[in-house]
């Protein structure tokens, strides 16, 4: 229905040019960089030819959190002494920059339990910066960490360095990055994300 302006129809409003996505190469510079990105999520997408109902595992609950401080006592005094949730551990690794003290949200032995780590870096000028951002990363359980990496590879999901490695609760882990490039298009949206194999008993209350 057209809107009435001085007893005359408004004008037809014209489609943007820079909101259009085409293959002509001369208005290729028209297009905004979330639509470029988009574009090449769709054209990665498109000569994969992988379909998600093909997905070979699954991601079956929160295995942890991450928080990061330049000092992790303050967090250690908040989480322990304030919220009163239990240390059960720790882990220190100058490859990796941290120094993190290991908490169970939950029943020990539930495969409902969360785990918190309370980072801080050894060196607080070296990367990677486990404080930056505060609230570091997140863990999901998966049932098949080899075949989830296979799978999101395919679907151009851009890993951290490192590939599968031991994690600090023992765990086969890898990281998603937070951020896609060009080849891996598909990140993390910001978020660091952590992969992390579930052991038998998580898989078979969880799946």
């Amino acid at each position: 229905m057209s809107r009435i302006f001085a007893g005359k129809a408004a004008p037809k409003l014209l489609s943007a040019p820079w909101r259009i996505a085409t293959t002509n190469t001369t208005s290729q510079h028209l297009l905004t960089p979330a639509t470029k990105f988009s574009a090449n999520i769709r054209t990665f997408q498109s000569t994969r030819h992988m379909s998600t109902e093909s997905r070979p595992f699954q991601v079956l609950g929160l295995q942890q959190i991450a928080i990061g401080n330049v000092d992790k006592g303050p967090l250690s005094n908040l989480w322990i002494n304030i919220f009163g949730i239990s240390k059960i551990g720790n882990f220190k690794s100058e490859k990796e920059n941290v120094d993190e003290d290991i908490l169970r949200l939950g029943k020990e032995g539930s495969p409902h339990a969360v785990e918190i780590d309370l980072m801080m870096p050894i060196d607080e000028g070296k990367s990677p910066k486990v404080h930056v951002p505060p609230l570091n990363h997140i863990g999901l359980w998966v049932d098949d960490l080899p075949a989830t990496v296979k799978w999101m590879e395919g679907q151009g999901v851009r890993f951290t360095p490192g590939g599968i490695r031991k994690g600090a609760a023992g765990h086969d882990v890898t990281f998603i990055h937070p951020k896609g490039n060009e080849d891996n298009p598909i990140g993390g949206c910001g978020v660091l994300i952590e992969l992390v194999q579930a052991p038998k008993d998580v898989i078979d209350a969880l799946a």
